[in-house]
């Protein structure tokens, strides 16, 4: 049999292919051992709440939003599969403590007393707190200065309940009312109908709130009050924690977080 007879070539081939494949194996265990424990191998499981337009909501049925579609880009650079499971904002931080969760999402503010409770990725947004407000009924709010009699609505136990009671004490809003996390579109029918003369949310929501009812427009934000977005891991899970920033920081480097940005209108 020549040097170049194919059967020479596919048996070198095949050597070839045998004496990497344990490359491969401990590449590929490394990787593993590089992301941390899972609560079920291969599965990355995430607590949100489907009601927070533009980060997670259902739209004809499926489960869509910005955040869903980074959780499932930094899943697949772990090589994970992605689990969604669909709670509440009153009890999701308690819920992550408890270990229901591999990681938590929902444009989640990063704050002291949240570190406190659970280790915090890297911020992948900083964002600001913004005023919406319907033009045809409330034309004279064009700044902030403007606010100090206007009623305002915020979800319970938000930063922005939290802001907006400051805001209160320091005399820049006149009344404030609040809404249960999941019932923001009861304060955008208050809204729309004059019974408040505007709504508070991370500017993210508040720009697709608004661009669902026409006269909304977000007419101030609010200074000094950054708002700087994270995934909640376990403490216990540091290993997760930096892969999940690894992640995030190759997806800064390689736009693919831009590209999801610009999908989704945020910043």
């Amino acid at each position: 049999m020549t040097p170049g007879h194919p059967s020479r070539r596919w048996a070198a081939k095949m050597v070839g292919s045998i004496a990497l494949s344990p490359l491969a194996f401990l590449s590929a265990c490394a990787s593993k051992a590089d992301r941390g424990p899972t609560l079920s191998p291969g599965t990355l499981r995430i607590g949100t709440y489907f009601v927070n337009p533009p980060f997670e909501y259902v739209s004809d049925g499926q489960r869509i939003g910005f955040e869903v579609d980074l959780m499932n880009e930094i899943a697949r650079r772990l090589s994970l599969s992605t689990v969604f499971v669909d709670t509440q904002w009153e009890t999701i931080l308690q819920e992550m403590q408890a270990g229901k969760y591999d990681c938590i999402v929902g444009g989640i503010t990063i704050t002291p007393q949240r570190r406190q409770l659970l280790a915090w990725s890297t911020p992948y947004m900083t964002t600001t707190l913004s005023l919406v407000v319907n033009e045809r009924r409330a034309a004279r709010l064009q700044s902030l200065a403007d606010f100090k009699h206007a009623s305002v609505g915020v979800q319970a136990a938000t930063t922005d309940e939290d802001i907006a009671k400051v805001m209160l004490a320091r005399g820049e809003i006149g009344s404030i009312k609040v809404y249960p996390f999941a019932r923001i579109a009861d304060a955008m029918v208050d809204l729309a109908a004059g019974r408040i003369d505007a709504v508070m949310k991370v500017y993210p929501v508040a720009a697709w709130l608004a661009r669902q009812t026409p006269g909304l427009h977000i007419a101030a934000q609010v200074p000094d009050d950054p708002q700087p977005l994270g995934i909640g891991v376990s403490r216990n899970n540091p290993t997760l924690l930096a892969a999940i920033d690894k992640a995030l920081a190759e997806m800064q480097t390689d736009g693919a977080y831009v590209r999801l940005a610009r999908k989704w209108g945020v910043p």
